[in-house]
């Protein structure tokens, strides 16, 4: 079994060295033939048509090829060249579109930013004179102001302040301001909120419909003697206009007042009464609890008074003092 086994292994290393052997011949053959070929020589001539002298000379086919080769190259890498240029041409116009439009859309964003920034500057002093009426003061301290706004996004456009766009600058100033008007909005509103919960609790409406026939203050007498000082408000109206109470409360006292005729007075926060006078008649009793609005009695011209009219008076501290600031805006 091992001599088989060894003697096809040798005739098997035999066929592939013959194998070889040819194919390495064979090689070397066409090689050779190749090699002869190239080196056979070709004339060229050139010839004059007059009579001058016949010029020619021998070149191999080598050389040729390599002529040839080369001239096929120049002629593809050419191509491909001009190719290349056109197609680069064709980006270039391209990107010059692109730039225009690109172009055209930073200056509508610079047209917008400054739009945006001047609306900004123009509602800066409205905020301010909301904050300041909202306030009572006449100081805004630092309202524009906000530490490390955006810190780490600020420090990144200062380090690239050189290739980033000024609008950059100024929508981030923009958006600064803005989130400076909300919160003052805020506040404002926080004060709003309280002084309408404080109008809410003060005189703040008129009593009944009608006009004014006599103001706070000294006034010729309208009983002809001399001149003397009015404390309150005089609202003529109809007989049996419904008088109402201009802010919530207690009622201190209703009923007959001496030169008040039908009266009635009513006690609220902060230290504030009012007074209604002439009434007609009265629809509530001392120590009814009113809200806002509530009737309590009607137009008429009991005690001293010389028509149908509703004496307005407000009081602070026992103290009269002028209704009309407090209703003005009604009117």
């Amino acid at each position: 079994m091992r001599f088989r086994i060894r003697h096809y292994h040798n005739r098997i290393s035999r066929k592939f060295y013959e194998n070889y052997f040819i194919f390495k011949k064979r090689r070397e053959k066409a090689w050779k033939k190749f090699v002869e070929k190239g080196h056979e020589k070709m004339t060229v001539m050139f010839i004059p048509h007059n009579e001058k002298k016949i010029f020619n000379f021998q070149i191999s086919k080598f050389i040729v090829a390599f002529f040839l080769s080369l001239f096929i190259f120049i002629i593809v890498t050419s191509s491909y060249a001009v190719i290349k240029n056109r197609n680069i041409k064709n980006e270039e116009r391209r990107l010059l579109l692109s730039y225009n439009d690109i172009r055209a859309d930073i200056i509508r964003y610079e047209q917008l930013t400054n739009e945006i920034t001047d609306i900004m500057d123009d509602l800066k002093p409205e905020v301010e004179d909301l904050y300041q009426l909202a306030a009572g003061t006449d100081e805004v301290g630092d309202l524009w102001a906000i530490r490390d706004f955006d810190h780490d996004v600020m420090v990144e456009l200062m380090k690239n302040k050189r290739v980033v766009p000024n609008e950059i600058f100024a929508m981030k100033e923009v958006q600064k301001d803005l989130i400076s008007t909300t919160s003052t909005i805020k506040t404002i509103k926080n004060f709003i909120d309280v002084r309408s919960k404080v109008i809410q609790d003060m005189p703040s409406i008129i009593p009944n419909l009608g006009h004014i026939s006599s103001l706070f203050g000294w006034r010729r007498s309208p009983f002809g003697l001399g001149r003397d000082f009015h404390t309150g408000i005089d609202i003529a109206a109809s007989a049996g206009t419904t008088i109402r109470t201009t802010a919530p409360g207690v009622v201190v006292s209703s009923g007959w007042a001496g030169g008040y005729g039908k009266a009635v007075r009513i006690r609220h926060k902060f230290g504030y009464d009012t007074i209604y006078g002439h009434m007609s008649s009265v629809s509530i009793g001392k120590g009814a609890k009113l809200n806002k609005g509530d009737r309590i009695g009607y137009v008429g011209m009991t005690g001293n008074a010389t028509g149908n009219h509703c004496h307005y008076e407000i009081r602070l501290g026992d103290i009269p003092i002028n209704p009309y600031p407090y209703m003005s805006r009604m009117w």
